[in-house]
């Protein structure tokens, strides 16, 4: 390689260099123009926005005066007010974004809005978006003296033209003038409407208030759900101008439309009512009075609940220490204070139940106890009622499913009340009703008491020269802490340790009381009758011992000479000579 040759490769590569300080000095040159075009851009998005809110506020006036005035003349059910909301709503929402907030959100390219100056302003004659497009490009492939004078030349042009035909703002005036014509609109609708401006634009935002009327049509029975063959009362109140009678509509699935006539209640103003009788299919209604009809209604028809099948339990009271015993619902012979536990299960989904105990008059329940859903199936409850002592004698289960349909005619499962027996007591020692007994001696008492679930207690009263209702004192008798069903006791009792110490001639009132383990109100008590003991001196007893034994001693005599005649007879029966025989 030459001298020469390495200086020309030193030059061309040199040369890039100043190329690269011209493109650097180009953009200061254009800033006038960058500036026409940001202007311009967003004076674009402001006209593209007005324009879309134009659009969209016409849209949205033109939807609401026209779902009033229809649904005011029209009565539109929920279903076409929805179908009015989305095209309104949603048309008014779809223009806004597509003509205004897309345009004026999304960034306009140079080149565009250049493209927008040419052909408004046709005297650039292409040179602004050739001076936008070589400002920007300046890659060394033109001249950078060129695109400087091509760029000054634009520049001086810009200065003396008006730019306000560029972006045109017509159709964003035009729409503009159409939403304020329907705000005007709606507003004047809204004034003529009155009173009915409301409820109508609240229906029109979907809430379920009435059409406004003349006559206003207030607290319908609305949807119900009741039993095959009951029969149903639908009522309803009117406001406003009250006709004298209405007019109720109903359609079933498979049958034709039927009018009947709502009467109004001489009673209640304003109050209409009608009874359809003995329901056998479902149905939809509406109500009309004078010029207003209420929203149609739908009243299912379903078979009562009833009971499938039933579990009992008796859980005996806690004083009878017995454990639970499952009972037939055929053979209810259930201890007084016991409790029923039940399990039943219905032929449908139920939500809740009743257990009634009835007594003669079975419409007027003694006693009541609830049934709650046992577990996950919702055909099965369970509840626990106790029985009483007295006034019941049977039992009917209430259910009601999940609408609230109650059944009917329960079969009454008759249930008898056994009544805990009062416990007996009976003294076995002495065997006389009164004895002799000296002032420092023990007295030997013995009793037995019975039963039928335990006896838990004892007592021993006594009274020294007692009288009808007067004091006595007690003594509580240990039973060892059983609860046995017969008990069996002696008791030695020191009269000496009476206190005051008793004196010859006094006489003492004892007695016994026993106590069973009931406590369903009270227990069950016993009385033995009262027996008596005569404090005497020592002579005294010693004659009456002597007097005991000699009836003893007689009494031993009396059966001596009984037998010995027995005997003697006996003998004569053995040794008889028999009959000859003929």
């Amino acid at each position: 390689m030459t001298v020469s040759d390495q200086r020309n490769d030193e030059s061309t590569a040199m040369a890039p260099s100043k190329n690269d300080a011209s493109r650097r000095r180009l953009p200061d040159t254009a800033r006038e123009i960058a500036v026409r075009i940001r202007q311009l851009r967003r004076r674009h998005g402001r006209v593209a926005l007005g324009q879309g809110i134009g659009m969209a506020v016409t849209a949205l006036g033109l939807w609401l005066m026209s779902e009033t005035v229809t649904d005011f003349l029209t009565n539109l059910p929920w279903l076409g007010r929805l179908v009015f909301a989305v095209a309104g709503v949603g048309g008014a929402a779809a223009v806004l974004w597509k003509f205004g907030l897309r345009r004026w959100w999304r960034r306009l390219p140079d080149e565009a809005v250049a493209l927008m100056v040419e052909r408004a302003l046709p005297e650039f004659r292409s040179r602004f978006i050739a001076a936008v497009q070589l400002a920007k490009r300046n890659d060394g492939t033109s001249s950078p003296e060129l695109v400087r004078a091509l760029v000054a030349e634009t520049t001086a042009m810009a200065a003396q033209m008006k730019f306000d035909k560029v972006v045109v703002t017509a159709p964003r005036t035009k729409w503009l003038r159409a939403a304020l014509l329907a705000l005007l609109a709606t507003a004047g609708l809204a004034v003529y409407g009155g009173h009915r401006t409301k409820p109508l634009v609240l229906r029109a935002c979907l809430f379920n208030v009435a059409v406004p009327r003349q006559t206003q049509i207030d607290n319908v029975s609305g949807d119900r759900v009741i039993a095959i063959g009951d029969d149903l009362r639908l009522e309803a109140e009117a406001r406003g101008i009250v006709p004298a009678k209405g007019r109720l509509r109903v359609k079933t699935a498979k049958g034709k439309p039927q009018e009947f006539d709502f009467n109004a209640n001489v009673d209640q103003p304003g109050h209409f009512a009608r009874v359809l009788q003995s329901v056998q299919e479902p149905f939809d209604y509406v109500v009309a009075l004078g010029d207003a009809e209420s929203a149609s209604f739908h009243v299912r028809v379903k078979p009562r609940p009833s009971v499938a099948s039933v579990e009992c339990q008796q859980v005996w009271p806690a004083y009878t220490q017995l454990p639970p015993q499952r009972r037939p619902l055929g053979d209810l012979k259930i201890l007084a204070g016991s409790k029923l536990v039940l399990k039943v299960k219905a032929n449908t989904a139920v939500k809740a139940g009743e257990i009634r105990l009835v007594g003669a008059d079975r419409d007027k329940p003694v006693k009541t106890a609830p049934l709650q859903p046992a577990g996950a199936d919702k055909t099965l409850l369970a509840g626990e009622a106790v029985i009483p002592a007295e006034g019941v004698t049977g039992m009917t289960l209430q259910l009601v499913d999940e609408d609230g349909v109650e059944s009917r005619g329960a079969a009454v499962y008759h249930i008898d009340v056994q009544r805990d027996a009062a416990p007996t007591i009976k003294i076995i020692w002495p065997d006389r009703r009164e004895i002799l007994l000296t002032r420092e001696a023990t007295a030997l008492i013995s009793f037995e008491a019975k039963d039928d679930f335990g006896v838990a207690k004892v007592k021993l009263h006594y009274a020294v020269d007692w009288v009808e209702n007067g004091p006595h004192k007690t003594l509580d008798l240990d039973l060892g802490g059983m609860l046995a069903k017969s008990v069996t006791r002696r008791f030695d009792w020191k009269v000496g340790a009476i206190v005051p110490h008793v004196e010859e001639g006094s006489v003492i009132d004892y007695w016994f009381e026993v106590f069973d383990a009931n406590n369903l109100p009270s227990p069950g008590i016993a009385t033995t009758e009262h027996y008596q003991a005569r404090i005497v001196s020592d002579a005294e007893k010693r004659a009456d011992l002597a007097n005991r034994l000699s009836d003893a001693m007689e009494g031993l005599n009396s059966v001596r000479r009984s037998q010995e005649e027995v005997n003697t007879k006996l003998g004569e029966i053995i040794f008889e000579t028999p009959p000859e025989s003929k």
